[in-house]
């Protein structure tokens, strides 16, 4: 019995041994990750024995705990990886100065070309596949074709809706409504919105296609003067026949043909 536990006694103390002398071995090393340009900050250091790590602070200062001949690992995506060991100067001065070097990447040169265009027209128009444009029409919805009425339009068509009377077997029924319309001259005033929009629409049309300038210069007219002239075409009675046709040459010779009544007028003021 007594020989057992003097057994234990002396395990005992080899364990307590052990474990000083392994405490003893370890410290908390202080150092600074140095470079000459990139920034030192949040670097990456792994004690490859405990598996512990740590990352520097702004300034590349870190702290780690290692023991004597650990392993330290130094890494960052801006730099070399670098690994140091700990040695008896390292361990005893508790202090490690570590400069990294940078990772400098060469990437060979690219050219980008959006749509892998050449730059040439003649060969990139062989190269797209321009698709058609996606409308109502090619997505073939109802009432797709149907041309959209201006505000003009659309009161005039509520005011002039229906018609007059409606006869029924046994009955009549009067439209008030269109009735009303007419008689108070909303129907006949609206008539004259519809119209005018038109016509401002054509004048629209035709300072898109032939500009004052050009009007100016093809009709003999001060260019100052265009806009009575155009002003003037709109109180024609035929201008709205232009709407069916938009000719360049007919246009044009309508307008030669108005201008010369423009200028009989005396309206041109230099």
């Amino acid at each position: 019995m007594q020989q057992h536990l003097r057994l234990l006694l002396l395990l005992s103390t080899v364990l307590i041994s052990s474990n000083g002398m392994s405490q003893k071995n370890t410290t908390l090393l202080n150092g600074i990750v140095k470079s000459a340009e990139n920034d030192v900050s949040n670097v990456l250091i792994v004690n490859l024995n405990s598996k512990k790590s740590t990352i520097t602070d702004s300034s590349g200062l870190f702290t780690i705990e290692v023991r004597l001949r650990d392993s330290l690992r130094i890494m960052a995506v801006q730099y070399l990886k670098k690994e140091i060991v700990i040695t008896d100067s390292i361990f005893n001065e508790n202090f490690v100065t570590i400069n990294l070097i940078d990772n400098i990447i060469n990437l060979n040169e690219v050219t980008v070309t959006p749509y892998n265009l050449t730059g040439r027209i003649d060969q990139d128009l062989d190269r797209l596949s321009i698709k058609p444009a996606v409308t109502s029409s090619s997505l073939k919805l109802p009432n797709a074709d149907l041309e959209l009425m201006t505000h003009s339009e659309r009161l005039l068509v509520e005011a002039d809706r229906g018609k007059y009377v409606s006869y029924y077997v046994i009955a009549l029924k009067i439209n008030l409504h269109k009735t009303l319309n007419r008689f108070s001259g909303r129907t006949k005033s609206l008539e004259n919105m519809v119209a005018r929009d038109e016509k401002m629409a054509i004048e629209k049309q035709i300072i898109t296609k032939f500009s004052k300038k050009t009007l100016s210069e093809n009709f003999d007219i001060p260019e100052t003067n265009i806009d009575g002239f155009l002003t003037f075409c709109l109180s024609q009675e035929d201008f709205s026949e232009l709407s069916n046709t938009w000719n360049t040459t007919e246009v044009r010779n309508y307008l030669k043909a108005k201008s010369i009544e423009f200028k009989r007028t005396n309206l041109i003021t230099e």
